[in-house]
């Protein structure tokens, strides 16, 4: 996420994707946890059935607050566009379009 500074994300990154060691958590930073969270399940088995899961978690996990149900779904736009439509456009072109 381009929108976060290196620093911010190196303190998330070392405390396991929390937000404990930041001073003041703005809506990017959030976002930033769930994002890193979704691409390294995809990196780890990339395919719709992942897709299908990381987005029901979304829904179902993830929102504790109005805020990370925002921040959710933002950092789900953004890897659904990155990610997954690429795997999409791949498989159509091996399997057919409907």
């Amino acid at each position: 996420m381009p929108f976060i500074k290196q620093e911010r994300r190196k303190i998330i990154n070392e405390s396991g994707l929390g937000l404990d060691g930041l001073d003041v958590i703005e809506p990017s930073d959030r976002c930033y946890v769930f994002y890193k969270a979704m691409v390294e399940k995809w990196k780890a088995n990339p395919r719709w059935a992942t897709a299908h899961e990381i987005y029901k978690n979304t829904a179902t996990e993830w929102e504790d607050s109005e805020d990370s149900a925002v921040a959710i779904h933002l950092a789900w736009e953004v890897f659904f566009q990155l990610y997954v439509m690429p795997y999409e456009l791949k498989k159509r072109e091996e399997n057919g379009n409907i």
